[in-house]
């Protein structure tokens, strides 16, 4: 029996992902495209925003750019996650590839709008498509 080898918390590793929404740890391995570098401002805002998110908040992101909520074996750092620039100011919302763990940006011009659009997506979204 291959599930007599592991000890419980292990089996549950394996199967659930980890729990720790280490968002700081993605922030730190996030490669920026299409005009977004680390230091655009659109960018810092961003992850201002999600470090303020709360935990159910953080879980909606992370199922928004990956299609899942659960946090790999490895963490957030294992992920090859990715930001691009997806136009200039706009009132579209973000959007993500998920199985690019890609998300798309427009380049908002305040925090505040990028705030509003980014809980509408993460709020709606819902597998493929929208609620």
């Amino acid at each position: 029996d291959v599930f007599g080898k592991f000890r419980p918390e292990e089996l549950e590793l394996l199967v659930c992902g980890s729990t720790e929404l280490d968002f700081e740890a993605l922030e730190k391995v996030t490669n920026y495209q299409d005009g977004f570098t680390e230091s655009s401002a659109t960018c810092k805002d961003f992850w201002s925003i999600v470090h303020s998110f709360n935990t159910e908040e953080k879980k909606k992101l992370l199922f928004f750019i990956t299609g899942s909520d659960r946090v790999p074996i490895k963490g957030l750092a294992s992920l090859s996650f990715h930001i691009s620039r997806n136009g200039p100011d706009s009132d579209r919302l973000p959007t993500a590839h998920t199985c690019f763990n890609h998300l798309l940006l427009p380049d908002y011009k305040n925090r505040d709008k990028l705030e509003k659009f980014l809980k509408i997506a993460i709020q709606n979204s819902q597998g493929f498509g929208l609620k």
